[in-house]
């Protein structure tokens, strides 16, 4: 899921980089700066459509959380309504605002000729993209990652294949449809995963002004990263038009893709995110923090990877954008090693904020304002002032540094270190959620069996409801185990101890089956065992969440 969600945040991005290099390579230099002009009109519309798809992912996941897939399918249907309703938005917008952007573009003529070019088949992107980045969110977090997949091989494959192509004959143009065309063949093949047997969404006919504004909440901090880079790549472009020759308008698109590609530390957020929700649905802290330990080492690992490459190749990468100039190569090396001492900071910051959306929006908001923003506008413009256009680069680098500074002290100010960063209240409390994950055997499940019999003595539970849990969550186990006969399945226990009664939720991801489900065939002793569980025992509930079998019983204490 990791490797599916980093490629999903960072897909958009990845058919953008595509444009430009095809734009350079058939093209030239102009044609790479022109693409440039529609970077904060891309960020606008990636903003637009996260508003969207983000919150209706959040919501989606925590009613799942709570077991109520009646309303999260509701949520799921809202989310392509909402989606549509963009897209209008997006083409009405950028018709209208097309007189006033060329209007204040006091640029030469070959390079606004082919923005001009460019701009046509530009609006019909416009429209399908909040379509089709919803589409991705919902389908990968049901678990479908194979489709998943092959809609992005769709969309980057087919743009590279079809934009090459239709450049040759129709120029700037031809790469737009070129664009347009691989977004449209990714929908198809997301829409492929509605046939299928393990497909749990719903499409239900609802749009509500209250869950609408839960969606809009959720996603205020990753769709202010977009809304907050568009209005900085438009402040630079008008920084660097009045400021600087057209060859360093070359080097600032260039740029803007190493910072975009921060995107792709989102893709670590994106697998954990259905795993967080879900645990802040049961009020389970212990399961965030879990997830968010992960996460972390997973950010700092991938980061200073990146780092290391773009370091490395950084003069390899004025070759990809046909670069001929020594001089002009150069600098775009050393633009690109700047930007890339600042990645770790960066995915940090935007990482945190994307986790307090849930509880403290508003210091989501301010990370992301600092980060996205404030900072690099500081350092960049402070840069030029102080050295001059050849070491402009360095602010690029300095600004997450700066921001994760004011990020951290700001957090510290308002909330006071004790739950610092993560502000968990839950874990101050007395320990009522008991975790424990493994690779199902059976010498795993007895062992863990016996520790939580010994753990609901230890707390006063009744004997009764003691030995009854220790059974089911033996046999359910040993179902499961025999069930999936010849793979490996991992299994996650959590036991949660309330004041009158107690949870147990057990979560596996072999093959989906429903054991609570009275009307299933009865095929040995041990289901026949399950059934009979199941008939006495009155409150239980299943749910396929993220394509994980999640069963949850309750017992008095």
């Amino acid at each position: 899921m990791l490797f599916t969600a980093s490629v999903s945040v960072c897909a958009e991005f990845v058919n953008v980089f595509i444009d430009k290099v095809v734009a350079a390579q058939f093209l030239g230099d102009t044609a790479l700066a022109a693409i440039s002009f529609f970077t904060p009109l891309f960020s606008f519309i990636f903003f637009m459509s996260a508003v969207v798809m983000v919150g209706s992912l959040v919501c989606y996941s925590i009613e799942l959380g709570r077991m109520n897939k009646e309303k999260a399918d509701r949520f799921f249907g809202q989310s392509l309504i909402l989606s549509f309703i963009v897209g209008v938005f997006m083409v009405v917008l950028f018709s209208a605002g097309k007189g006033i952007m060329f209007g204040v573009m006091e640029v030469e003529p070959e390079l606004l000729n082919y923005v001009n070019e460019f701009y046509g088949w530009f609006l019909g992107l416009a429209f399908i993209i909040p379509l089709n980045n919803t589409l991705q969110e919902m389908v990968y977090v049901d678990g479908d990652t194979g489709t998943c997949k092959a809609s992005y091989a769709a969309l980057l494959l087919g743009n590279l294949v079809l934009s090459c192509i239709f450049c040759r004959f129709m120029g700037m143009s031809g790469i737009a449809l070129g664009t347009l065309l691989s977004v449209m063949l990714s929908i198809i093949v997301l829409c492929t995963h509605f046939a299928r047997k393990n497909n749990s969404l719903r499409f239900v006919w609802h749009f509500n002004m209250r869950d609408s504004m839960s969606v809009i909440r959720f996603s205020i901090a990753e769709a202010c990263e977009f809304f907050f880079f568009a209005l900085f790549a438009g402040l630079m472009n008008l920084y660097f038009v009045a400021n600087f020759s057209s060859d360093r308008i070359t080097v600032l698109s260039v740029v803007y893709e190493i910072v975009e590609l921060s995107v792709v530390f989102n893709g670590i957020w994106m697998a954990a995110e259905p795993l967080i929700n879900i645990y802040r649905g049961e009020d389970n802290d212990r399961g965030v923090l879990q997830v968010m330990r992960f996460v972390n080492w997973t950010v700092l690992k991938e980061s200073l990877l990146a780092t290391a490459i773009l370091l490395f190749c950084a003069p390899l990468l004025t070759h990809v954008f046909h670069i001929r100039s020594e001089e002009l190569a150069g600098e775009m090396a050393f633009a690109i090693r700047a930007c890339a001492v600042g990645l770790c900071p960066l995915a940090l910051v935007k990482i945190y904020a994307a986790f307090h959306v849930h509880e403290k929006p508003v210091l989501s908001f301010i990370f992301i304002l600092f980060v996205m923003f404030l900072s690099p506008v500081v350092c960049v413009m402070g840069a030029g002032a102080l050295w001059g256009g050849e070491y402009v680069w360095l602010g690029f680098g300095a600004a997450p540094f700066l921001a994760m500074g004011l990020c951290a002290g700001v957090q510290v100010l308002i909330y006071g270190r004790a739950r610092f960063p993560l502000l968990l209240e839950h874990l101050t409390v007395a320990d009522y959620w008991h975790m424990h994950d493994m690779l199902l055997t059976p010498e795993n499940l007895i062992a863990y069996r016996d520790s939580v019999g010994e753990l609901l003595k230890r707390k006063s539970v009744n004997e009764m409801s003691v030995v009854k849990a220790m059974l089911l969550l033996e046999e359910m186990g040993m179902s499961v185990y025999e069930r999936n006969a010849g793979r490996r399945v991992f299994v996650e226990f959590a036991v949660l101890l309330r004041e009158k009664d107690f949870v147990l939720v057990i979560k596996d991801d072999g093959k989906i089956m429903d054991l609570t489900d009275l009307e299933q065939s009865v095929t040995g002793l041990r289901a026949y065992l399950v059934n009979m569980f199941m008939t006495v025992q009155r409150e239980k509930q299943y749910l396929l969440t993220s394509n994980y079998n999640r069963h949850v019983f309750r017992f008095d204490r």
